[in-house]
């Protein structure tokens, strides 16, 4: 799905589904699917159905409050962010979500509060990804090497 190859992951998913139909997280990133197709009315049955399956999947929340905004009904995704947000508190992009609806409804305070709190909540993500990942680790210390190689040979260059 990341390199939008939508009829591909359609057909795993549906693998996945056709093994384990109670498998609760296929059928979100199934109604994912439907969501980039712009098949709204697809989309829904595909998250009600996640929800049904797992009614703690955050995800499927954030992604049906998703639908509900697409379709104007505020009220309805405001409550299904919430509701993510409850389930995954600081989950960035149900709150990033929210602000942009409150954003939109007229509450201009709340609405960027929430999208600089969806910011800081994704950077915290973004650098516990990189702490955790080893090739990644690896990477930042060459180049942190690097970069005190170059200060050092700049100082001594400098006090010639």
């Amino acid at each position: 799905m990341e390199k939008w190859e939508l009829d591909k992951a359609e057909e795993l998913l549906r693998q996945v589904l056709e093994e384990d139909p109670k498998h609760a997280q296929a059928m979100n990133k199934l109604g994912v699917v439907f969501a980039r197709r712009k098949d709204l009315r697809q989309a829904e049955v595909c998250f009600q159905e996640a929800l049904s399956l797992d009614p703690n999947l955050a995800s499927a929340h954030t992604n049906l409050g998703n639908i509900y905004a697409e379709r104007g009904w505020h009220d309805r995704a405001k409550e299904a962010y919430e509701r993510a947000l409850l389930l995954d508190p600081g989950n960035p992009t149900a709150t990033h979500n929210l602000g942009v609806l409150y954003r939109k409804s007229g509450d201009l305070a709340k609405g960027i509060s929430l999208l600089k709190e969806a910011n800081r909540a994704e950077r915290r993500r973004l650098r516990s990804e990189v702490r955790a990942n080893p090739e990644t680790k690896r990477v930042m210390t060459v180049g942190w090497i690097i970069i005190a190689v170059i200060a050092f040979v700049l100082i001594y260059l400098a006090n010639r």
